[in-house]
């Protein structure tokens, strides 16, 4: 059976910085609904989700360029993994990223170019447990490098 995206609801988290609206999503497709990016801002100063949202080629994957991150979601299981992340240390420090996360590396093609993903698809259920435990090895790791600077 074909992917298809239903539905993409815009989530108003009100002013982020300056002015500018944040929003989070949910998204409806035939296999399920995605609302793990409800409380997640990833459009900033615009509603047109067309930008930041993508299809693949083959209908099985959803590639999200978040204000933060870039997710990849792969439909028909309903897991997601990560492509791009802001990691931020404790003082401010912050680093963007591709994430590295365990031993499991996936190559998607069917957009506009090719993407590694070396941070596990998860199940929606887990995933925001998972990717904060990552963000938080991130933190320690960029808290330890900037001590020893």
């Amino acid at each position: 059976m074909e992917a298809v995206v239903e539905h993409i609801e815009l989530i108003p988290l009100g002013e982020f910085r300056m002015g500018c609206d944040a929003y989070g999503i949910a998204i409806r497709t035939n296999f399920g609904e995605l609302d793990v990016f409800r409380n997640i801002p990833i459009m900033i100063g615009q509603t047109d989700h067309t930008k930041v949202i993508e299809q693949s080629s083959c209908n099985d994957y959803l590639l999200i360029r978040g204000a933060f991150a870039t997710f990849m979601i792969n439909i028909k299981d309903q897991t997601i993994s990560v492509f791009r992340a802001t990691a931020r240390g404790l003082n401010n420090e912050w680093s963007d990223e591709n994430p590295i996360y365990g031993k499991n590396t996936h190559h998607i093609r069917g957009f506009s170019r090719h993407y590694h993903l070396q941070f596990p698809f998860v199940k929606k259920d887990h995933f925001h447990q998972v990717f904060d435990d990552y963000k938080a090895l991130r933190a320690r790791q960029i808290q330890e490098a900037s001590d020893h600077a």
